[in-house]
């Protein structure tokens, strides 16, 4: 299994999804995405776990507004 993390600077958010979320497509982001000035954003992986990836957004991106995908990766 693989995972990446999606981060935000603009809006100080971070997000673990799993490779293959509608969202994620393996770490290239949603097709047809509006990228009109939102700033710094990307996508930090691959990621062998879910721990793994938690942990590099953990130490990385000291946001508010952290955690797992809602869509891919429901807890």
């Amino acid at each position: 299994m693989t995972f990446y993390v999606f981060h935000a600077t603009p809006m100080k958010r971070a997000r673990v999804h799993y490779h293959s979320c509608k969202h994620c497509r393996d770490g290239q982001g949603q097709e047809n995405q509006d990228k009109n000035g939102s700033g710094a954003t990307g996508w930090d992986g691959p990621f062998n776990s879910r721990n793994e990836a938690e942990d590099f957004m953990a130490r990385h991106y000291r946001f508010e507004d952290v955690g797992c995908c809602k869509y891919c990766l429901e807890s």
